[in-house]
């Protein structure tokens, strides 16, 4: 291109003014060529990209706080009462007609007529008693005693476990055994009998 710029046939044509624009125009285009060039980059094969890091947290197990059982149904937990006192009781007054002056009279008559051999009279006297004081035990005891002369031994057994059940020394209970062995015997009951003996032997 300097060659061209000295050759006289090109200064006349473009005169030195002409000449020194030219040559700028060169230059810029020049520049711009270089800089639209694009750079072609090496690969860095050396240098490799590292992994992201994942922090994790630890996990911290959390300790069962302590619950309250529900009750089922949604319905609120009882509370626990405290029971009223409750007033004493009155002490329970047996009706064995030990105050009843009518029980002694019937109880004198009826056991006159059981003396007398007079049974029938005897029995419907200890019944008398026996509805006026349903928890006299000696009432029984003369009942169980009529039974056992008519020969009634169901009777007469019976009779003698309800008074035991009022029977309050050991030597009624006793007596009330020995009703209930006779009773037993004139029935044929060996298990009533050995029941009886078995009570009166642990005296």
């Amino acid at each position: 291109m300097q060659t061209l710029m000295n050759k006289p046939s090109f200064k006349l044509v473009l005169g030195r003014g002409h000449a020194d624009k030219f040559w700028m125009m060169l230059v810029l285009i020049g520049l711009v060529g270089c800089q639209g060039t694009p750079t072609k980059t090496q690969p860095n094969t050396h240098s490799r990209p590292h992994p992201p890091m994942v922090v994790t947290s630890p996990i911290i197990k959390q300790q069962p706080s302590p619950t309250i059982a529900q009750p089922e149904f949604g319905y609120p937990p009882l509370e626990t009462q405290k029971l009223p006192t409750l007033p004493p009781q009155p002490q329970i007054v047996l009706r064995d007609g030990r105050n009843i002056p009518l029980v002694q009279t019937l109880m004198t008559q009826g056991m006159q007529q059981l003396q007398l051999g007079q049974l029938d009279n005897a029995e419907d006297t200890f019944d008398r008693v026996q509805r006026i004081a349903p928890q006299n035990s000696s009432v029984y005891a003369r009942l169980s005693e009529i039974a056992l002369k008519k020969n009634d031994g169901v009777t007469a057994e019976g009779m003698a476990r309800r008074g035991l059940v009022l029977a309050k020394s050991p030597q009624q209970k006793a007596g009330y055994w020995q009703l209930i062995m006779l009773a037993g015997s004139m029935q044929g009951r060996t298990d009533v009998v050995n029941e009886a003996k078995g009570h009166l032997q642990q005296r």
